[in-house]
């Protein structure tokens, strides 16, 4: 997909009509629009969105989303029917020409702004063709599913590389690569139409005991499924905590009473989440070495009967084995002494050599000894290993603990201080945190009691399916309605597993692509990587002591560093889909599909390092880049490596008029040494979209 033009009329703060003609050279792939906070750049961002997907697309952060009509614009509007919002957005998709019109009226706002008139026309041939179910159609071209990885706020994607995360990276690694078509189907194979009727059928015909644990089964999936829908609204009621946390935090900082302890509480929850981070990868890492080696922790009994077997067989001389029977029956086999002699039967010689035999070390007690005592060497070297490693992990792991009861400490009393001054504005702000906060640890706490329900449930259903499938049926239609149920059950669990093998065989590719795009960002010896819990990670190596392999460690990332690990993992994604048809797989018929990327404040929370780096690498992401970016992102590093890769094909920037400018909004744009006016003063609010020489 190729982005042509967006023109947006009257939607959110854009006053009548406004477009943009995205660049769509492929050497000069990048649209610049610069706009300061406050001016226009999620209502932008979101107007296309908005376009592809109504009212659903929107972000979180969207401020009351009933309002899509230009507030100004629905205050004199004469006749509701007439004064509407609309977003056009002309694109290509696979050598086809599209034109998407979204558009939504005063008069249905005010009663259902989520009910939008679309349309969707195609040329082709030189013919203008009507889509008959526009909705479907784009969706076929590019899921929803995908949106938030296309069009996406830079400030607000670092929590991809955290953790709890790791569903939604599988999930995004299934949207963007073409496997959403076996979770579809797996789906549809346990909807109630198909597994459920199935099991209608043979509770019909079955006896009463596989009947009532056919009717339990029913009722444990549908409580799985109940669960997965608690979760995902818990999931997008934490984020909308999220978002009102750092609006209420923003304020505090902004006041002039609170700003200096609410920016000492930023930077200690800055260093909060770090530590905690590195809190759950060395816990990570100890259940591996536990895992792995704890084995040798119980071993020294063992050992030290060990070093007494071995003790006692040399003082009684039978190790090392001074010859070896194997040995002796050789020669007495031959007829032959080593010194040519014949051992003929009868002979002294040959009776000398067969009362050898009973001093003689057995060849494979031998080799059994040697073996034992290069295994007792071996774990005693792992137990000594394995003991400072658990010694010196755990001391990592309490001085982290430690910290974090000190921070915890200091945070409080930061509450405590804030919520006692006398500023009347200060002390509501800090309840309403204090009470969000509150409703954030509620949220985690209840996504960890689903967890554990679900998993507790999905073991009951397999015990379950279990005994179903022991009991026996005496009919043949009961017979032949548990037949088609486990084709249906085996069918789900291949498919399951061929999914599962799926995205393990795509990780190394991703890695190699995830790595590949992060050593042009950082070049510290570090690399990104997805765990094999699809976990999104920055890794390096650290010498333990000399003679042993380098231990693999995670990083703890800043925010900055966060963020650039999920820009490169978006980027690896949009990469292999566009060459999805060249990468080996189960499912055939797959072909690559090409993305644009439309980011807001991609360089906000990195260092200058981190911008410079991303900066150089950002024209690469995809075919077709827009950024969106305030004066402060963008001057020094990310516009000296802009300006030098040549790759602005198109710039424009937004014009603010209102009755104030905003506190950290600046009045004029300078580019390339030119001077623009970006703010004038004005009773009403709106923004204006102007293009710039590129």
């Amino acid at each position: 997909m190729i982005l042509e033009k967006l023109i947006v009329e009257n939607f959110r703060q854009f006053r009548g009509r406004q477009e943009i003609v995205f660049s769509d050279i492929r050497d000069r792939n990048v649209t610049l629009i610069h706009a300061e906070n406050g001016f226009g750049k999620t209502a932008l961002l979101n107007a296309l969105l908005w376009g592809f997907y109504g009212h659903d697309g929107l972000t979180p952060d969207v401020a009351h989303k009933e309002r899509i009509i230009h507030e100004g614009t629905a205050a004199k509007a004469k006749d509701p029917e007439q004064t509407t919002a609309t977003v056009t957005i002309r694109f290509q998709h696979e050598g086809v020409k599209y034109t998407l019109t979204r558009s939504l009226s005063l008069a249905v706002q005010l009663v259902d702004p989520k009910k939008t008139l679309i349309t969707l026309e195609v040329l082709r041939d030189g013919q203008t063709l009507t889509e008959r179910m526009p909705q479907a159609k784009i969706q076929s071209m590019m899921p929803d599913g995908i949106s938030q990885f296309l069009f996406f706020n830079g400030e607000r994607i670092d929590h991809l590389a955290m953790e709890e995360s790791a569903p939604q990276v599988t999930d995004a690694i299934q949207q963007m690569l073409g496997l959403k078509l076996l979770r579809s189907a797996i789906e549809d194979l346990k909807h109630q139409n198909v597994r459920g009727k199935l099991r209608t059928e043979l509770r019909d015909c079955t006896s009463d005991e596989k009947a009532a644990l056919l009717d339990e089964q029913t009722r444990v999936d549908e409580q799985i499924t109940q669960l997965g829908e608690k979760k995902s609204l818990t999931q997008q009621n934490l984020a909308a905590i999220d978002d009102d946390i750092q609006k209420v935090s923003a304020k505090l900082e902004a006041n002039r009473v609170a700003h200096e302890l609410q920016a000492k509480r930023e930077s200690l929850e800055k260093q909060q989440r770090q530590l905690s981070e590195r809190e759950a990868a060395i816990s990570k890492r100890l259940g591996q070495l536990v895992a792995e080696d704890g084995y040798t922790l119980f071993s020294d009994g063992l050992v030290q009967r060990g070093r007494e077997i071995m003790a006692r067989l040399r003082a009684e001389n039978k190790i090392p084995a001074r010859v070896l029977n194997s040995f002796l029956y050789e020669l007495l086999e031959r007829g032959r002494c080593i010194c040519t002699r014949h051992l003929t039967d009868g002979t002294e010689e040959r009776k000398a050599v067969e009362e050898l035999l009973t001093i003689a070390g057995d060849q494979h007690f031998n080799n059994a000894v040697g073996a034992l005592d290069n295994a007792i060497g071996v774990i005693e070297g792992v137990l000594q290993r394995t003991r400072e490693n658990l010694q010196e992990t755990n001391r990592e792991r309490l001085k982290i603990r430690e910290e974090l009861v000190t921070i915890g400490e200091t945070l409080e009393d930061i509450h405590q201080k804030l919520g006692s001054k006398e500023d009347e504005e200060v002390h509501k702000l800090e309840d309403t945190r204090h009470k969000l906060q509150l409703q954030r640890d509620e949220a985690i706490t209840e996504l960890g009691r689903i967890d554990a329900k679900r998993q507790e449930l999905a073991a009951r259903r397999e015990a379950l399916r279990e005994q179903i499938q022991r009991l026996e049926d005496n009919e043949e239609a009961a017979k032949r309605a548990q037949r088609r149920l486990d084709a249906v059950e085996e069918s789900v669990a291949l498919l399951e597993s061929i999914l599962a093998f799926e995205i393990e065989d795509m990780r190394p590719i991703l890695n190699d692509e995830i790595n590949s795009h992060f050593k042009k960002i950082i070049d510290r010896g570090y690399w990104a990587e997805l765990s094999e819990d699809f976990v999104l990670s920055i890794r390096k190596s650290v010498a333990v002591q000399e003679g042993t392999d380098d231990q693999v460690l995670d990083v703890a990332q800043s925010t900055g560093q966060r963020q650039v690990t999920s820009l490169v993992f978006i980027a690896s994604l949009v990469s292999l889909a566009r060459r999805r048809g060249e990468i080996p797989t189960i499912i055939k018929g797959l072909t690559g599909a090409e993305y644009p990327m439309v980011m807001d404040s991609p360089f906000g929370q990195l260092s200058t390092r981190f911008r410079e780096g991303v900066a150089r690498w950002v024209p690469d992401l995809a075919p077709q880049v827009v950024i969106f970016a305030s004066s402060t992102q963008y001057e020094g590093a990310v516009a000296n490596v802009l300006r030098q890769s040549k790759r602005i094909g198109k710039r424009y920037y937004l014009s603010y008029h209102g009755p104030h400018l905003q506190p950290d909004a600046r009045q004029e744009l300078i580019i390339e040494g030119r001077h623009l006016e970006q703010y004038f003063e004005s009773p009403e609010e709106y923004t204006e979209i102007i293009e710039v020489d590129a």
